[in-house]
């Protein structure tokens, strides 16, 4: 499947309010699926055509939907009927647990992006580690590119190019004496 969120709703159900016939990408439902009732719910979101009849059985990804009209539908998700199935309008249709529910979740912990909102990771726990951290990661103004004013806290990294300039400064400003030289005058005094 693909690395999508979905949404769901327990005990959702309702009828065709049409007939959909077996080219059709769209559906329109006698209740829009909501989640407790007045809630709509977005999509995507899987629903069931004809959820109790074995032969029948259509599980449909809805992508774009407004109220009763499901505007997107990718038809037999599951590729059980070749072509496509026609429904009569007043044919069941439920929202329940498939699974190409649980294919887009496992692809969108594995290669999609998700994002954590007040958590805390330990990076020193046992197993965990830390990777692919490069400067682009760094929260702002933890990366200092002048040192020459500094706050004197430990609250911030030097950059290698700041240091360099920090240092050629330095040795510029002794006179153009060399950097061995500047610190070995440095221990002596």
């Amino acid at each position: 499947m693909t690395a999508q969120q979905l949404n769901y709703s327990n005990f959702f159900e309702t009828t065709l309010a049409a007939i959909v016939g077996a080219s059709d990408n769209n559906l329109t439902l006698a209740a829009a699926p909501t989640s407790n009732g007045s809630s709509a719910i977005s999509p995507p979101f899987y629903l069931v055509i004809d959820p109790d009849n074995e032969t029948n059985k259509e599980v449909v990804l809805v992508t774009a939907a407004s109220g009763t009209n499901m505007s997107i539908v990718t038809r037999d998700v599951e590729g059980r009927h070749s072509p496509n199935l026609s429904h009569t309008s007043g044919t069941t249709v439920r929202m329940a647990v498939v699974k190409e529910m649980f294919e887009d979740l496992h692809d969108q912990l594995v290669s999609g992006t998700i994002t954590f909102t007040n958590k805390t990771f330990d990076a020193e726990g046992t197993g965990n580690a830390l990777s692919n951290v490069d400067v682009a990661n760094l929260k702002s103004g933890v990366l200092d590119t002048d040192i020459s004013s500094v706050s004197g806290s430990d609250d911030t990294l030097a950059s290698a190019k700041a240091i360099k300039t920090y240092v050629d400064a330095q040795v510029a400003t002794a006179g153009g004496a060399s950097l061995g030289l500047v610190i070995a005058l440095s221990w002596q005094f």
